[in-house]
């Protein structure tokens, strides 16, 4: 799958352009650390759309500097809302919480369990340890690392082999380019693209590079 992050600062804005990524990619990510004013009905209609719902936290790399509790009840509208997808981050301290209230409420919203690292790739061992924690509490392991070397694209992909199908697993900077075009055919769920130079993360691939990669590699 194809993911194009959602980056507006208003919220029918960013509705607008989930409905234009969508033409394009399969799902979206509403970053809604990056919205002001967002409130419970913003979450619902987001949870319409096939979306990942995130709303990362400044601890770790993302906009939302709020209070935690509000981001907690945020995310439990989207689960309440069956969005496809949820990102909460592994330090999270609250994620088992929001895993148990998905399970009690019988929601279909699968739990996505992320680790960012915006200065380093961690060595095979400990990005192992990591996916394994985030596997032990949700549904699917996240980890987006900047790549530094061959060494650590070859870690990030052997990584994302051995948990196919369970995991979305990403080299962020330049170097990490090839696992954002290559992750999914080891076996990454998805891999994250930019549209019209709009991107979240640094290295993403312009969604229609990224087709026609895709369609030459073929």
């Amino acid at each position: 799958m194809i993911c194009i992050p959602v980056i507006d600062k208003n919220v029918d804005e960013a509705l607008k352009s989930a409905e234009k990524a969508l033409k394009v990619a399969d799902i979206v990510e509403f970053r809604v650390d990056m919205l002001k004013n967002v409130n419970k009905d913003d979450i619902i209609k987001m949870a319409k759309y096939p979306s990942i719902i995130t709303i990362r936290a400044d601890w770790e790399g993302g906009a939302y500097s709020g209070d935690n509790n509000k981001r907690i009840e945020l995310y439990k509208t989207a689960i309440e809302n069956s969005a496809k997808f949820i990102d909460v981050e592994l330090k999270e301290e609250k994620n088992k919480e929001l895993v148990k209230f998905r399970n009690d409420t019988n929601s279909k919203t699968k739990i996505i369990i992320s680790h960012h690292d915006f200065e380093k790739t961690p060595d095979y061992d400990e990005l192992l340890k990591i996916v394994k924690k985030e596997l032990e509490i949700g549904d699917i392991a996240k980890f987006a690392t900047m790549a530094k070397s061959k060494k650590d694209v070859l870690n990030i992909l052997k990584i994302v082999n051995e948990f196919e199908g369970k995991i979305i697993g990403i080299g962020m900077g330049e170097e990490g380019k090839l696992t954002r075009i290559l992750g999914v055919d080891f076996g990454s769920i998805l891999t994250f693209s930019s549209m019209e130079g709009r991107s979240s993360a640094p290295g993403q691939v312009d969604v229609v590079k990224l087709k026609k990669i895709w369609e030459l590699l073929k």
